[in-house]
Protein backbone atom coordinates (compact mmCIF):
# COMPACT_ATOMS: atom_id res chain seq x y z
CA UNK A 1 0.00 0.00 0.00
CA UNK A 2 1.03 3.26 -0.89
CA UNK A 3 2.06 5.87 2.00
CA UNK A 4 0.03 9.03 1.96
CA UNK A 5 -0.37 12.33 4.38
CA UNK A 6 -3.25 12.90 4.71
CA UNK A 7 -4.32 16.12 6.34
CA UNK A 8 -7.70 15.45 7.66
CA UNK A 9 -8.46 11.56 7.94
CA UNK A 10 -7.20 8.90 9.17
CA UNK A 11 -6.58 5.53 6.99
CA UNK A 12 -9.37 3.67 7.01
CA UNK A 13 -12.04 6.03 7.45
CA UNK A 14 -15.50 4.27 6.92
CA UNK A 15 -18.29 7.08 6.68
CA UNK A 16 -21.80 6.02 7.13
CA UNK A 17 -24.06 8.06 4.50
CA UNK A 18 -26.81 8.03 7.34
CA UNK A 19 -30.70 7.77 6.61
CA UNK A 20 -32.29 10.97 8.36
CA UNK A 21 -35.38 10.05 10.65
CA UNK A 22 -39.23 10.81 9.71
CA UNK A 23 -41.85 10.27 12.40
CA UNK A 24 -45.22 8.38 10.98
CA UNK A 25 -46.84 11.53 10.52
CA UNK A 26 -43.60 12.93 8.59
CA UNK A 27 -42.08 15.28 9.98
CA UNK A 28 -37.97 14.68 11.13
CA UNK A 29 -37.67 17.04 14.21
CA UNK A 30 -40.08 14.55 16.55
CA UNK A 31 -38.35 11.86 15.09
CA UNK A 32 -34.53 13.04 16.36
CA UNK A 33 -34.16 10.55 19.23
CA UNK A 34 -33.58 7.33 17.16
CA UNK A 35 -30.29 8.87 16.18
CA UNK A 36 -28.78 7.66 19.22
CA UNK A 37 -29.72 4.34 18.59
CA UNK A 38 -28.01 4.65 14.46
CA UNK A 39 -24.87 5.97 16.51
CA UNK A 40 -24.68 3.11 18.87
CA UNK A 41 -25.38 0.70 15.55
CA UNK A 42 -23.01 2.08 13.59
CA UNK A 43 -19.79 2.30 15.79
CA UNK A 44 -20.47 -1.60 16.27
CA UNK A 45 -20.30 -2.27 12.54
CA UNK A 46 -17.29 -0.41 12.76
CA UNK A 47 -18.36 3.36 10.87
CA UNK A 48 -16.19 6.06 12.61
CA UNK A 49 -17.78 8.43 10.68
CA UNK A 50 -20.84 9.98 9.96
CA UNK A 51 -22.05 11.89 6.62
CA UNK A 52 -25.40 13.69 8.11
CA UNK A 53 -28.44 15.22 5.66
CA UNK A 54 -26.45 14.16 2.29
CA UNK A 55 -28.00 12.47 -0.28
CA UNK A 56 -29.19 9.19 1.77
CA UNK A 57 -30.57 11.38 4.33
CA UNK A 58 -32.56 13.26 1.64
CA UNK A 59 -31.10 16.92 2.33
CA UNK A 60 -32.86 18.94 -0.09
CA UNK A 61 -36.50 17.09 1.42
CA UNK A 62 -35.43 18.77 4.57
CA UNK A 63 -36.77 22.35 5.84
CA UNK A 64 -33.31 23.81 7.47
CA UNK A 65 -35.23 23.59 10.93
CA UNK A 66 -35.24 19.54 10.79
CA UNK A 67 -31.81 19.86 9.23
CA UNK A 68 -30.56 22.18 12.34
CA UNK A 69 -32.78 19.56 14.76
CA UNK A 70 -30.78 16.35 13.41
CA UNK A 71 -27.44 18.01 13.44
CA UNK A 72 -27.47 19.00 16.77
CA UNK A 73 -28.84 15.56 17.77
CA UNK A 74 -26.10 13.75 15.98
CA UNK A 75 -23.30 15.93 17.68
CA UNK A 76 -25.16 15.27 21.15
CA UNK A 77 -25.09 11.72 20.81
CA UNK A 78 -22.68 9.44 23.20
CA UNK A 79 -20.44 8.02 20.22
CA UNK A 80 -19.72 11.98 18.93
CA UNK A 81 -19.06 13.48 21.78
CA UNK A 82 -16.55 10.14 23.16
CA UNK A 83 -14.79 10.97 19.34
CA UNK A 84 -16.28 7.26 17.92
CA UNK A 85 -17.86 8.89 15.21
CA UNK A 86 -16.67 12.08 13.18
CA UNK A 87 -19.32 14.37 12.05
CA UNK A 88 -19.16 15.45 8.51
CA UNK A 89 -22.04 17.93 7.16
CA UNK A 90 -23.62 18.38 4.17
CA UNK A 91 -25.33 21.88 4.48
CA UNK A 92 -26.37 23.11 0.46
CA UNK A 93 -29.05 24.58 -0.42
CA UNK A 94 -30.24 25.77 -3.49
CA UNK A 95 -30.69 29.11 -2.15
CA UNK A 96 -27.04 30.45 -1.22
CA UNK A 97 -27.98 32.33 1.93
CA UNK A 98 -29.59 28.83 2.98
CA UNK A 99 -26.47 26.94 2.58
CA UNK A 100 -24.73 29.58 4.54
CA UNK A 101 -26.80 29.35 8.09
CA UNK A 102 -26.73 26.03 7.93
CA UNK A 103 -22.43 26.09 7.70
CA UNK A 104 -22.65 28.68 10.13
CA UNK A 105 -24.67 26.38 12.53
CA UNK A 106 -22.93 23.38 11.59
CA UNK A 107 -19.60 25.70 12.67
CA UNK A 108 -20.83 26.59 15.63
CA UNK A 109 -21.91 23.04 17.20
CA UNK A 110 -17.67 22.07 16.05
CA UNK A 111 -18.79 19.29 13.37
CA UNK A 112 -15.70 17.96 12.18
CA UNK A 113 -16.13 19.51 8.48
CA UNK A 114 -18.65 20.38 6.37
CA UNK A 115 -19.58 19.64 2.68
CA UNK A 116 -21.01 22.02 0.02
CA UNK A 117 -22.72 20.80 -3.78
CA UNK A 118 -22.90 23.11 -6.35
CA UNK A 119 -26.69 24.69 -7.03
CA UNK A 120 -28.03 22.44 -9.13
CA UNK A 121 -31.00 24.15 -10.94
CA UNK A 122 -29.61 27.41 -11.41
CA UNK A 123 -25.90 25.98 -12.35
CA UNK A 124 -22.77 27.44 -12.31
CA UNK A 125 -20.65 26.75 -15.67
CA UNK A 126 -17.09 25.99 -15.79
CA UNK A 127 -14.24 24.89 -13.23
CA UNK A 128 -13.89 29.03 -12.63
CA UNK A 129 -17.39 29.28 -11.66
CA UNK A 130 -17.48 26.22 -9.58
CA UNK A 131 -14.36 27.21 -7.51
CA UNK A 132 -15.73 30.62 -7.40
CA UNK A 133 -18.54 29.26 -5.68
CA UNK A 134 -16.96 26.77 -3.56
CA UNK A 135 -14.27 29.44 -1.80
CA UNK A 136 -17.16 32.13 -1.52
CA UNK A 137 -19.04 29.26 0.98
CA UNK A 138 -15.56 28.45 2.47
CA UNK A 139 -14.80 31.66 3.40
CA UNK A 140 -18.11 31.97 4.96
CA UNK A 141 -16.74 29.24 8.20
CA UNK A 142 -13.33 30.14 7.62
CA UNK A 143 -11.85 28.18 10.35
CA UNK A 144 -14.00 25.26 9.29
CA UNK A 145 -12.78 22.33 6.94
CA UNK A 146 -14.92 22.27 3.66
CA UNK A 147 -15.33 19.31 1.57
CA UNK A 148 -16.37 19.89 -2.11
CA UNK A 149 -19.27 17.40 -2.75
CA UNK A 150 -18.66 16.26 -5.85
CA UNK A 151 -21.46 14.49 -7.37
CA UNK A 152 -22.20 15.24 -11.47
CA UNK A 153 -24.69 12.67 -11.86
CA UNK A 154 -26.81 14.42 -9.07
CA UNK A 155 -26.60 17.81 -10.14
CA UNK A 156 -25.48 17.90 -13.84
CA UNK A 157 -22.27 19.96 -13.29
CA UNK A 158 -19.30 18.82 -14.80
CA UNK A 159 -15.67 19.98 -13.87
CA UNK A 160 -12.54 18.73 -13.04
CA UNK A 161 -12.23 18.72 -9.40
CA UNK A 162 -8.78 18.83 -9.47
CA UNK A 163 -8.72 22.54 -11.05
CA UNK A 164 -11.60 23.33 -8.95
CA UNK A 165 -10.26 22.00 -5.52
CA UNK A 166 -7.03 24.05 -6.31
CA UNK A 167 -8.56 27.49 -7.42
CA UNK A 168 -10.89 27.47 -4.47
CA UNK A 169 -7.74 26.68 -2.32
CA UNK A 170 -6.13 29.83 -3.02
CA UNK A 171 -8.74 32.05 -2.08
CA UNK A 172 -9.93 29.91 0.79
CA UNK A 173 -7.24 27.78 2.49
CA UNK A 174 -9.68 25.68 4.77
CA UNK A 175 -10.84 23.84 1.58
CA UNK A 176 -9.59 20.45 2.26
CA UNK A 177 -10.82 17.98 0.49
CA UNK A 178 -13.86 16.33 -1.10
CA UNK A 179 -16.70 13.60 -0.91
CA UNK A 180 -15.98 12.08 -4.86
CA UNK A 181 -19.17 10.67 -6.02
CA UNK A 182 -18.05 9.55 -9.33
CA UNK A 183 -15.97 7.34 -11.63
CA UNK A 184 -13.20 9.50 -13.08
CA UNK A 185 -10.55 8.06 -10.73
CA UNK A 186 -7.65 10.17 -12.89
CA UNK A 187 -9.21 13.73 -11.58
CA UNK A 188 -9.58 11.99 -8.34
CA UNK A 189 -6.04 10.68 -8.00
CA UNK A 190 -5.00 14.53 -9.44
CA UNK A 191 -7.21 15.48 -6.57
CA UNK A 192 -5.06 13.79 -4.19
CA UNK A 193 -1.56 14.11 -5.34
CA UNK A 194 -2.44 18.23 -5.11
CA UNK A 195 -2.75 17.61 -1.46
CA UNK A 196 -6.50 17.22 -0.63
CA UNK A 197 -8.27 14.55 1.04
CA UNK A 198 -10.67 12.45 -0.98
CA UNK A 199 -13.38 9.97 0.22
CA UNK A 200 -14.88 7.94 -2.26
CA UNK A 201 -18.48 8.28 -2.36
CA UNK A 202 -19.36 5.11 -3.86
CA UNK A 203 -17.30 3.05 -2.45
CA UNK A 204 -19.23 -0.33 -2.49
CA UNK A 205 -18.22 -0.01 -6.29
CA UNK A 206 -15.01 1.87 -6.45
CA UNK A 207 -13.22 1.53 -2.48
CA UNK A 208 -10.75 -0.27 -3.58
CA UNK A 209 -8.94 0.97 -6.91
CA UNK A 210 -9.05 4.48 -4.59
CA UNK A 211 -6.99 2.80 -1.74
CA UNK A 212 -4.93 1.93 -4.24
CA UNK A 213 -4.42 6.00 -5.64
CA UNK A 214 -4.27 7.47 -2.07
CA UNK A 215 -8.50 7.64 -1.08
CA UNK A 216 -8.40 8.50 2.93
CA UNK A 217 -11.23 5.74 2.97
CA UNK A 218 -15.09 5.84 1.45
CA UNK A 219 -18.79 5.48 2.17
CA UNK A 220 -21.03 3.07 2.30
CA UNK A 221 -24.61 2.32 1.75
CA UNK A 222 -25.29 -1.48 2.38
CA UNK A 223 -22.52 -1.33 5.26
CA UNK A 224 -25.33 0.40 7.46
CA UNK A 225 -27.70 -2.89 7.09
CA UNK A 226 -25.67 -5.39 8.07
CA UNK A 227 -23.25 -5.46 5.20
CA UNK A 228 -20.36 -4.04 6.96
CA UNK A 229 -17.91 -7.32 6.66
CA UNK A 230 -17.85 -6.40 2.88
CA UNK A 231 -16.47 -3.01 2.89
CA UNK A 232 -14.01 -3.97 6.06
CA UNK A 233 -12.74 -6.92 4.35
CA UNK A 234 -11.42 -4.52 1.48
CA UNK A 235 -9.90 -2.33 4.06
CA UNK A 236 -8.31 -5.29 5.59
CA UNK A 237 -7.06 -7.31 2.86
CA UNK A 238 -5.93 -3.80 1.16
CA UNK A 239 -3.93 -3.71 3.99
CA UNK A 240 -1.82 -7.19 4.01
CA UNK A 241 -1.39 -6.69 0.82
CA UNK A 242 -3.70 -9.26 -0.30
CA UNK A 243 -5.55 -7.64 -3.47
CA UNK A 244 -7.48 -10.70 -4.92
CA UNK A 245 -9.37 -11.42 -1.39
CA UNK A 246 -9.87 -7.76 -1.27
CA UNK A 247 -11.39 -7.95 -5.70
CA UNK A 248 -13.70 -10.42 -3.64
CA UNK A 249 -14.93 -8.37 -1.13
CA UNK A 250 -15.55 -5.43 -3.42
CA UNK A 251 -17.42 -7.55 -5.84
CA UNK A 252 -19.39 -8.61 -2.81
CA UNK A 253 -20.25 -4.93 -1.73
CA UNK A 254 -21.04 -3.69 -5.34
CA UNK A 255 -23.73 -6.74 -5.53
CA UNK A 256 -25.10 -5.43 -2.46
CA UNK A 257 -25.51 -1.80 -3.87
CA UNK A 258 -26.85 -3.11 -7.47
CA UNK A 259 -29.22 -4.98 -4.89
CA UNK A 260 -30.64 -1.93 -3.88
CA UNK A 261 -30.34 0.18 -7.17
CA UNK A 262 -32.00 -2.15 -9.06
CA UNK A 263 -35.21 -2.37 -6.51
CA UNK A 264 -38.32 -0.30 -7.48
CA UNK A 265 -37.81 2.11 -4.69
CA UNK A 266 -34.29 2.86 -5.28
CA UNK A 267 -31.75 3.06 -3.18
CA UNK A 268 -32.51 5.12 -0.78
CA UNK A 269 -36.20 3.79 -0.14
CA UNK A 270 -35.26 0.26 -0.41
CA UNK A 271 -31.85 1.14 1.27
CA UNK A 272 -33.70 3.08 4.55
CA UNK A 273 -36.02 0.17 4.98
CA UNK A 274 -33.13 -2.48 5.26
CA UNK A 275 -31.60 -0.24 7.62
CA UNK A 276 -34.51 0.19 9.82
CA UNK A 277 -34.65 -3.65 10.03
CA UNK A 278 -31.15 -4.18 10.66
CA UNK A 279 -31.53 -1.73 13.86
CA UNK A 280 -33.99 -3.92 14.97
CA UNK A 281 -36.25 -1.10 16.14
CA UNK A 282 -33.47 0.41 18.10
CA UNK A 283 -33.64 3.26 15.59
CA UNK A 284 -36.77 3.87 13.62
CA UNK A 285 -35.84 5.46 10.62
CA UNK A 286 -39.63 5.73 9.03
CA UNK A 287 -40.38 6.48 5.29
CA UNK A 288 -38.88 8.54 2.98
CA UNK A 289 -40.73 11.53 1.75
CA UNK A 290 -41.79 12.25 -2.10
CA UNK A 291 -41.00 11.36 -4.63
CA UNK A 292 -38.60 8.64 -3.36
CA UNK A 293 -40.75 5.99 -3.15
CA UNK A 294 -41.16 3.63 0.19
CA UNK A 295 -40.54 -0.26 0.93
CA UNK A 296 -43.70 -0.91 2.87
CA UNK A 297 -44.89 -4.19 2.08
CA UNK A 298 -43.43 -6.57 4.91
CA UNK A 299 -43.39 -9.66 2.93
CA UNK A 300 -41.54 -7.76 -0.69
CA UNK A 301 -39.09 -6.89 2.42
CA UNK A 302 -38.07 -9.97 3.78
CA UNK A 303 -37.74 -11.08 0.21
CA UNK A 304 -34.97 -8.40 -0.41
CA UNK A 305 -33.86 -8.70 3.37
CA UNK A 306 -32.78 -12.98 2.64
CA UNK A 307 -31.46 -11.82 -1.04
CA UNK A 308 -29.15 -9.07 1.05
CA UNK A 309 -28.47 -11.63 3.59
CA UNK A 310 -27.21 -14.14 1.09
CA UNK A 311 -24.66 -11.74 0.03
CA UNK A 312 -23.74 -10.68 3.69
CA UNK A 313 -22.72 -14.47 4.37
CA UNK A 314 -20.56 -14.51 1.45
CA UNK A 315 -18.65 -11.81 2.51
CA UNK A 316 -18.19 -13.46 6.13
Amino acid sequence: PMTVQWQRFAKGTLVAPVHSPFSAGGGATAACASIAGQARYLVAEGFNAVFVCGTNGESFSCSLAERKAMLEMWMSTEEVRAKKLRVLAHVSCLAPPETVELARHAAALGVDAVSYMVPCFFKPVGDAAVAKMLADFALAVPTTPVLFYHFPDMTGVACSMERVLVAAREAAPNVVGAKFTHNDLADMQASIRAGFDVLIGSGDELLLPSLVLGTAGGFSVPGMMGGNRAILGIFEAYERGDLAAAAEYQDTARQMLGLLKRHPAGFVGAGKALAERAMGGAAPLGPPRPPISALSDAAELERLAAEMGRLIEKAR
